[in-house]
């Protein structure tokens, strides 16, 4: 942001919106670093299964928010998983994205699973993808409502 706004000649708005964003994350931290871990699959796409590991972005951010992430020490980013692989993790949390802003599709599959903790818990959310999928400032927002999610997985033990 900071780079950009040098570029385009709006360095005070753009390290102010920088700052924002570095304090947001912080914050967050703060709050979440001594949260009760909750198990985390999130579900990158569908056909083919894909998930991401603790190196991603959406890694760091199941991180940042308390969660561990059932998939995170795979070794790559993004690797393809089977519904198998989920259900014998048996993630207390599914959170996923989807096609589009508001379809959360994806999700459904995993209703017919009930020997998965998320699922009989009800522990199924869907999250904007353009707030967590994509590198922009915007996941800041995206991470706030990861840690929502999470808190409201926490809050049904």
């Amino acid at each position: 942001i900071e780079r950009l706004s040098i570029l385009a000649g709006t360095e005070d708005e753009g390290f102010a919106e920088a700052d924002r964003f570095r304090k947001g994350m912080a914050s967050l931290e703060k709050q979440y670093q001594g949260a009760e871990p909750v198990s985390v699959f999130y579900q990158v796409w569908d056909e083919p299964l894909m998930t991401v590991n603790d190196e991603h972005l959406i890694g760091k951010v199941i991180t940042l928010c308390g969660g561990v992430n059932v998939f995170g020490d795979l070794d790559r980013l993004v690797p393809r998983i089977s519904a198998e692989a989920v259900i014998g993790a048996n993630p207390e949390a599914i959170l996923a994205g989807g096609m589009g802003e508001e379809n959360r599709h994806w999700l459904t599959r995993w209703e017919a699973f009930q020997s998965i903790d998320a699922t009989t818990k009800e522990n199924l959310y869907f999250v904007p993808p353009s707030l967590i999928q994509r590198p922009t400032p915007r996941i800041l927002k995206g991470s706030q409502l990861f840690c929502e999610k999470l808190d409201d997985a926490r809050a049904k033990r």
